[in-house]
C-alpha cells in the first residue's frame, strides 16, 4: 500500500479542502491529511492535531469524501469551528 500526503493529493481535492477551511475559518496546518491505495479502495485520513479527532473517509472517484470531511467538520467531530 502506497500512502501519500496532502501536496501529493489530486489537485481537485486539494482545492476543495481548501475551499471548506475558508469557508469554516480553520487552518489547513491544524490538520494532516494521508491517504492509502488498499488493494480494493482508497482511503482518506484526516486528524485534526490540536484535539487528536480523526477520522477515515471511503475515496471513490471524485471528491465526495470531501463532503463528508466538510459535514463531520460543521458537526463538531474534529472540534469547535469559527463559524
Amino acid at each position: 500500500m502506497a500512502m501519500r500526503l496532502f501536496p501529493d493529493f489530486p489537485a481537485n481535492e486539494q482545492q476543495d479542502i481548501e475551499a471548506v477551511f475558508r469557508q469554516v475559518g480553520l487552518a489547513l496546518q491544524e490538520f494532516e491529511f494521508s491517504d492509502t491505495n488498499g488493494t480494493t479502495a482508497r482511503q482518506v485520513t484526516v486528524r485534526r492535531q490540536k484535539t487528536g479527532a480523526e477520522s477515515v473517509y471511503d475515496a471513490g472517484p471524485g471528491t465526495a469524501w470531501v463532503e463528508e470531511f466538510e459535514s463531520d467538520l460543521e458537526c463538531g467531530l474534529f472540534g469547535q469551528v469559527s463559524v
